[in-house]
């Protein structure tokens, strides 16, 4: 028999009588042909996602799809042609995404899952799976309680209006997946298709499955009504709270709105109320800096001011503060917006500037109420500034936050606010900047060896570090740990910089401010700057150096 040819002689054609060509599986054909050149195309683009060879999958890709394509013509039985067509053409991608792409790549980013096909198919029917009947879903150990601003009980009404409305359900999943989570925010961004859905872990925003924008716009109302909210207005600004009774504790949600040119934006910050007090040591703080705060938290007078950005554990070093004081010898009153923990043996007022209180007409007011430890929650104005620095100098223990890069900037930004620098000269106990870094996994962390010109310019040893430590993704590691998420990090330390104020730093500041001399004397003094304090973290194994740069620029 001749070797069988596309073009043959119609007596010979092992395809039957006669020169013709199966449109059906022509079609067929062509079909799985375009699929392979658009696995091929998505291959390129994913591998560097994943972090894979490109120039490896593209070369085993294409020449597998190849290699399919001549045997499909070659071989005389139908059968077989498609075998070796889908195996060699479609059966590498689906190697690479199931053998090496999926084990890479968070579970919520994975191909080919059940809970992918399913996405994608509801998506296709213009549905998500959270639109499920009810009894489909399973039954979250949590319930949102709707409060009343006025009273601050809760609303029933509220609720069962919430509880009826479609997307119930959805709402009550995000909420409860992003306490999974350890999230610290919920994220709900909308655009012309879809609500994105993003959670804030460890200070660092990631993505999950979006919503529909149908089904997106109902849970946003959702939360909207919990919160108290006007859900017929899109366009200005709002904020509210509500809370959710999740399992045997009480989580309360902050939500704040804004309009934009494709919708309604939401963001929810997470309070857990139930975390219990933070001690120096668990925050990251070095032995020989927790014997200095402490001995500073225990004088009868002063004002300890905590500065960095937003999200750096501010709040949370202050309520370190309190808890290193005995506070049933004391009257301890603090200002909060919004207060995050319960503490005992201490008044908590909650600032609200819509009902009229201040920072600065309650700081005011609580200076008759004879306080031994005042709390303020941040420095915003001149006027809350000075009655701050006025308290700390009539016999009062003062606790604050201002938001500035460094301790010695944090001087600069109370004199930017009008405090007189004599004021805050004589008031000042000492400045604390601090930065939130993120923990190695303990399970999947991998050690290397540094560079040792890196260590050198850092100032070093060179020959006492024997390794440090980083995130296995950056070793091409095909392997997923459930503890972190494949991120490499599971919480948060914080690194720290500490300026006690001394005679010669007083009157720096009482004079002319030169903020390059107030440095000098502090270094001077014994300060270590917050990349020092980090690299001990990256020497101890905590954090990695990328981490440390990334936070400390």
């Amino acid at each position: 028999m001749a070797p069988p040819l596309l073009l043959a002689d119609s007596t010979q054609n092992f395809r039957g009588d006669g020169f013709y060509f199966n449109l059906f599986s022509l079609a067929v054909f062509f079909g799985l042909f375009l699929l392979w050149i658009r696995s091929c195309w998505w291959a390129a683009q994913d591998v560097n996602h994943v972090r894979l060879s490109a120039d490896l999958w593209n070369h085993i890709l294409f020449g597998c799809g190849v290699l399919g394509i001549l045997f499909f013509w070659l071989i005389p039985a139908a059968v077989g042609a498609y075998f070796f067509l889908i195996v060699l053409g479609i059966g590498p991608v689906l190697v690479y995404i199931y053998g090496f792409r999926n084990p890479k790549v968070k579970p919520a980013e994975r191909l080919l899952t059940p809970q992918h096909i399913q996405g994608v198919v509801l998506r296709l029917l213009r549905r998500r799976p959270a639109v499920q009947a009810a009894d489909a879903l399973p039954n979250l150990p949590m319930r949102f309680v709707g409060k009343s601003s006025a009273t601050m009980k809760e609303n029933r009404a509220r609720l069962a209006r919430v509880e009826a409305s479609k997307g119930y359900r959805a709402a009550l999943q995000m909420v409860y997946d992003a306490l999974q989570a350890r999230a610290t925010d919920i994220h709900m961004e909308p655009s012309k298709e879809e609500m994105a859905i993003r959670y804030r872990v460890d200070g660092i925003m990631q993505t999950v499955e979006p919503m529909t924008r149908q089904l997106g716009d109902s849970v946003l109302n959702i939360i909207k009504v919990l919160a108290d909210l006007d859900i017929t207005e899109k366009r200005k600004p709002q904020d509210g709270s509500f809370s959710a009774q999740v399992e045997d504790r009480l989580v309360d949600f902050r939500v704040a709105t804004a309009g934009s040119v494709v919708g309604e934006k939401l963001v929810m910050r997470l309070l857990d109320k139930s975390k219990q007090l933070i001690s120096f040591e668990k925050l990251g703080m070095r032995e020989s800096m927790r014997e200095i705060v402490h001995r500073l938290t225990t004088q009868p007078h002063g004002m300890i001011v905590v500065c960095g950005p937003t999200g750096a554990g501010k709040s949370t070093t202050l309520y370190a503060c309190l808890n290193d004081i005995d506070r049933t010898q004391l009257n301890v009153i603090t200002l909060e917006n919004p207060v995050e923990y319960q503490i005992d043996h201490a008044t908590q007022i909650e600032i609200n500037p819509k009902a009229g209180k201040t920072f600065a007409g309650e700081l005011r007011s609580i200076l008759r109420q004879d306080p031994d430890v005042i709390l303020v929650g941040e420095i915003r104005d001149k006027e809350t500034a000075e009655s701050a620095c006025q308290a700390a100098q009539t016999g009062h223990m003062v606790f604050t936050t201002v938001h500035a890069n460094d301790a010695v900037t944090a001087i600069a930004r109370l004199i930017d606010l009008g405090v007189p620098p004599f004021l805050i000269s004589n008031a000042l106990t000492a400045v604390v900047a601090q930065r939130l870094v993120r923990v190695l996994c303990s399970r999947c962390k991998v050690a290397y060896k540094p560079n040792p010109e890196m260590l050198r310019k850092a100032n070093l040893p060179v020959d006492k570090i024997k390794h440090f430590h980083r995130p296995p993704e950056a070793e091409g590691s095909k392997s997923t740990c459930k503890r972190c998420g494949a991120t490499g990090y599971h919480g948060r330390t914080g690194v720290f910089e500490m300026l006690v104020i001394n005679q010669a730093i007083r009157d720096l500041i009482r004079e002319t401010p030169n903020l390059n001399a107030i440095r000098q004397e502090a270094i001077k003094s014994g300060m270590t700057s917050l990349q020092e304090d980090g690299l001990r973290q990256v020497i101890e194994g905590a954090t990695s150096i990328q981490e440390l740069l990334r936070v400390c620029k």
